[in-house]
């Protein structure tokens, strides 16, 4: 299947508060993105939906070679439900590890951060293959950002 992120979103929370923390969350994406676009290029899809102060969602891929599949955010918190593959929240991204992973998983770890229990996040990858995106995220918009993925026991047979 590819290197994939996964990530699903839950109501645990009255909808105005989580609607609130998801407006929050995506415009500090807003500006990883914008971020990493001025620092690297390699870029595409941001610019029609990430006007900053504006309400508008996310989707950013990879630019030519170094893109794979569209990483998104809906306008509005309870549109990432509408979108969903078989499961009611259930969203993912595959980045075949490609440059553009450093933004997404950024994004997920600030997800993570504002939506508490509210959205699962998961991957292919593991901690350490989280380390860079979460760091990069961490010092572009200035967060306290936790990794998400926890460690894997590794079977010792």
């Amino acid at each position: 299947m590819g290197y994939t992120h996964y990530f699903t979103f839950k109501k645990t929370k009255p909808a105005a508060e989580l609607e609130k923390n998801y407006q929050v969350a995506v415009k500090h994406c807003q500006k990883l993105v914008k971020a990493y676009y001025k620092q690297y290029g390699g870029l595409s899809g941001y610019s029609a939906h990430t006007k900053l102060g504006a309400y508008g969602g996310l989707l950013v891929n990879g630019k030519g070679n170094d893109g794979h599949q569209d990483f998104s955010l809906r306008e509005h918190f309870t549109q990432n439900f509408e979108a969903s593959y078989g499961t009611p929240g259930f969203n993912f991204c595959k980045t075949a590890r490609k440059p553009y992973d450093t933004v997404v998983v950024g994004c997920l770890a600030i997800l993570k951060k504002y939506l508490g229990d509210s959205i699962e996040v998961s991957s292919d990858g593991d901690r350490e293959e989280w380390s860079e995106g979460v760091e990069y995220a961490r010092k572009t918009v200035k967060l306290l950002l936790l990794n998400p993925i926890q460690k894997r026991e590794r079977d010792a047979s």
